[in-house]
């Protein structure tokens, strides 16, 4: 009977022991769970909040808009003006021509950039031979407002006779003609 007893004794202290390596044993379990969960959500944060303020990220972001703008404002001005026109950095047609006669220079402005209106568009002559061509037009669109503008300065090689200038509108066009001086 003693060594019955001796055997009920063993055999729940060992399973008492069994029960506290078995609580342990998902102790351990939890807190290296919550510990593994933290230093996850750390890492993700830190990561995250490092990408967020780095300057290289931001300088990334902000060449993105630049270009997605530079599209849309190139899209939006080839579609409402069916010419090309002059965006920062990038070469495009030019709205103003010039071209030389026998007897003046000629140039000639697309109007439709500018409103179709001539008004939009400002001439200044100065000495040695330079005219100076200025056009803008603003555009609204509900809540948008867009402003075209552009300024070209030409010098002629020949002697002109600004006083002897003329002006006139002619299909869709802005023309000047400006004659040689007579040696």
């Amino acid at each position: 009977m003693e060594q019955n007893e001796t055997q009920i004794e063993n055999s729940s202290a060992h399973k008492h022991c069994n029960c506290k390596e078995g609580c342990l044993k998902y102790l351990v379990i939890f807190v290296a769970t919550i510990i593994g969960s933290f230093l996850a959500f750390y890492l993700a944060v830190d990561l995250t909040f490092k990408m967020l303020f780095s300057p290289e990220h931001q300088f990334r972001r902000a060449e993105k808009m630049m270009r997605n703008m530079d599209r849309e404002i190139e899209k939006e001005l080839n579609r409402d003006f069916g010419k090309e026109i002059k965006v920062i950095g990038k070469t495009t047609q030019n709205p103003v021509e010039l071209s030389e006669n026998s007897d003046s220079y000629v140039i000639k402005i697309a109007l439709k950039p500018f409103g179709n209106n001539s008004k939009n568009i400002k001439i200044d002559t100065e000495d040695n031979n330079i005219i100076k061509i200025e056009g803008t037009n603003e555009i609204k669109k509900g809540n948008n407002d867009n402003l075209i503008s552009i300024t070209q300065a030409y010098k002629f090689q020949k002697n002109v006779d600004f006083n002897q200038m003329t002006t006139k509108e002619e299909r869709g066009n802005y023309i000047i003609r400006i004659p040689f001086k007579a040696e």
